[in-house]
């Protein structure tokens, strides 16, 4: 009797890894956290600042996700979402600008410059992907060296003085009043500044003391 033999299919296809995987990443600056910022305007805020970035032009920054959007990606009520949008344009986190009924969107990067803990600028730039990592990279080096000059570099930024501090247009620099104590003690051939000035001091007794009538 005639054996009817139902041939195998090979199915291993249909059990395929199939899906979609995203590879785009964001970046943040570790002074986020070691400025205090990030616990200044509070997860909320931190929360949206994320996803409005997520939406981002490549090329522009721009983006205008509604706050129903923002409100499914954070899982943040819509009273929460207003509020941490205006605690992060506050922090100057976030441009806000209004297209007929619609918000339009760009997150924004901030560099403080200091001189030890003290605060002198903030730095402020547009959150653009393209062009973010090359253009934090020229303005770091630019505040290092003090390089206010390039219309390169500074195009396009708000520079926000930091406390006690005022900008002055004519000279190009930051003016303000600092406690010794804030000023840093940076190493100069092996030795501190207080070491350098102690060191200074007395030689400048030393003169004094040679310069004295002897009794």
């Amino acid at each position: 009797m005639a054996k009817h033999m139902t041939p195998q299919t090979d199915q291993s296809h249909d059990m395929a890894l199939k899906g979609e995987i995203d590879t785009t990443y964001q970046t943040q600056q570790r002074d986020m956290f070691t400025s205090g910022l990030a616990a200044s305007i509070g997860t909320n805020a931190f929360s949206v600042w994320h996803a409005i970035k997520s939406h981002a032009n490549y090329e522009t920054g721009k983006c205008w996700p509604g706050i129903r959007r923002l409100m499914e990606l954070t899982g943040i009520a819509s009273a929460s979402v207003q509020g941490a949008i205006k605690s992060l344009e506050q922090a100057h986190l976030l441009r806000v600008t209004r297209l007929g009924k619609r918000n339009i969107y760009v997150a924004r990067e901030r560099m403080d410059v200091r001189i030890g803990s003290r605060v002198i600028c903030t730095v402020v730039v547009d959150y653009v992907p393209n062009t973010m990592r090359e253009r934090l990279a020229k303005l770091k080096a630019a505040a290092i060296t003090g390089d206010m000059s390039s219309e390169d570099v500074w195009a396009d930024v708000d520079i926000v003085p930091g406390p006690g501090m005022v900008y002055d247009k004519t000279s190009g620099s930051f003016r303000g009043r600092m406690k010794a104590d804030e000023v840093p003690q940076v190493a100069f051939d092996g030795k501190s500044t207080v070491a350098l000035e102690r060191e200074k001091l007395r030689e400048i007794t030393n003169e004094v003391r040679k310069k004295m009538p002897k009794k």
